[in-house]
């Protein structure tokens, strides 16, 4: 797989492409947004890879190139559980990581690294490339799942300490 971006203005555009079931899958659109994509045959015999390279190579050309490594954030949801949670805690946090993972990646904005429950919490760890626009897409495929209930969203850049990003604190008096 590979994953190019290119900022435009106020804009991050994405683009990337990936071999699935002897088809190559291109994908491409603002970040936040479903995008669009082609699937193309792969030839028999053909090097994914350099199949890849070239459909890239113009973006390239245009200003495209892989993120750096420290321009993800860490976008976490976390759940309060009882203990080390049950066995249906742990099929919510997997499910709740499968949605995330089709939601971010179809929409350009990163992915699901994975997750962990230790006593007290549950948490589902995503990389993002724009916080703000994840922060938005994960509340709303949580909440159409109804897996929004008790979740809250934490963000940590590089290895600051996870702050609260939703829900948002009460207005102050």
């Amino acid at each position: 797989m590979l994953k190019l971006y290119k900022k435009d203005g106020d804009t991050l555009h994405y683009w990337e492409a990936w071999e699935h079931d002897g088809e190559l899958t291109v994908h491409w659109g603002a970040v936040g947004q479903m995008g669009e994509h082609k699937k193309l045959p792969i030839p028999s015999g053909e090097d994914v890879d350099m199949l890849i390279a070239q459909e890239a190579e113009s973006l390239v050309d245009a200003g495209y190139d892989e993120p750096e490594p420290d321009a993800q954030v860490a976008l976490i949801v976390e759940y309060a559980v009882q203990g080390k949670g049950t066995g249906h805690d742990f099929e919510k946090r997997k499910a709740v990581e499968e949605l995330l993972s089709d939601m971010l990646g179809w929409t350009g904005n990163g992915e699901v690294e994975g997750g962990e429950t230790v006593t007290g919490k549950m948490r589902v760890y995503c990389l993002v490339m724009d916080v703000d626009i994840a922060t938005r897409t994960v509340v709303e495929a949580l909440d159409s799942e109804e897996f929004l209930e008790g979740a809250t969203l934490l963000v940590a850049r590089g290895d600051e300490e996870p702050r609260l990003a939703w829900p948002p604190p009460p207005p102050e008096a």
